[in-house]
């Protein structure tokens, strides 16, 4: 995917265009995105979300717009319209629901990640790509993800990025698929985790994506690596 000429990992690095002959994803595949929201008035998303709500401000539970920028590029990267402008995600025909936990502080606690994964669950997405994570194990965290993979759901986390320390949860989970981070020489990025828990390496320096106000911007970070493994299981 390009901007302004600049080449975007999907093409590059996983190859998407050439699973774009078979499929580009379907509607009726959801990613539920647990993060920060969605500039829902993006131009290169707008089109792909299906709902969301927000766990972090309930009194207004149907604004899940982003004041960070975080969760919008995770989204991008997923499914950015194959348009005209700006990028192109790896599923672009996929659809995007958003458990926004996240607030303008940045920090969020457990019990509303545990939210956001029920509703998830309950509204119908076949994925829940998680690029969050905390040091610490915590038991209910555990169950949500183990009823979410009883109920059917495929879950992507991020390793964290600690270089040298463990895998964060609930990428660490067994049931989660936890992904670490690669650089664009295809070698484990400085920053990434890693450990025994890790399932998969995926683009996560320098990614180009969707950003606020209708732009784009290039961040770094497992985060980034885990929306190219949803949108690959998008496809599949």
């Amino acid at each position: 995917h390009t901007v302004n000429g600049t080449v975007g990992t999907a093409d590059v690095d996983i190859d998407a265009p050439r699973a774009w002959d078979i499929t580009t994803g379907s509607a009726s595949v959801i990613i539920g995105v647990i993060d920060t929201g969605i500039a829902y008035d993006h131009p290169d998303l707008a089109a792909n979300i299906v709902g969301g709500v927000n766990h972090v401000d309930t009194a207004n539970a149907a604004n899940f717009n982003d004041e960070l920028g975080h969760g919008t590029h995770v989204n991008g990267t997923i499914a950015a319209l194959n348009n005209e402008i700006g990028v192109v995600g790896v599923a672009p025909a996929a659809s995007l629901y958003q458990s926004k936990v996240f607030g303008a502080s940045g920090s969020t606690a457990w019990s509303t990640v545990i939210a956001g994964i029920g509703a998830c669950v309950t509204s119908g997405s076949n994925i829940v790509s998680m690029s969050l994570g905390g040091r610490e194990n915590n038991p209910a965290l555990h169950l949500a993800v183990q009823k979410a993979y009883q109920a059917g759901r495929v879950i992507v986390a991020a390793a964290g990025n600690d270089y040298g320390k463990p895998v964060s949860f609930p990428g660490a989970y067994p049931e989660a698929i936890g992904v670490t981070a690669s650089n664009s020489d295809n070698a484990l990025a400085r920053f990434s985790s890693k450990g025994p828990e890790v399932d998969v390496i995926a683009p996560g320096e320098n990614v180009l994506s969707t950003y606020l106000n209708g732009g784009y911007t290039t961040l770094s970070g497992t985060s980034m690596a885990t929306p190219h493994v949803s949108g690959v299981i998008a496809l599949i």
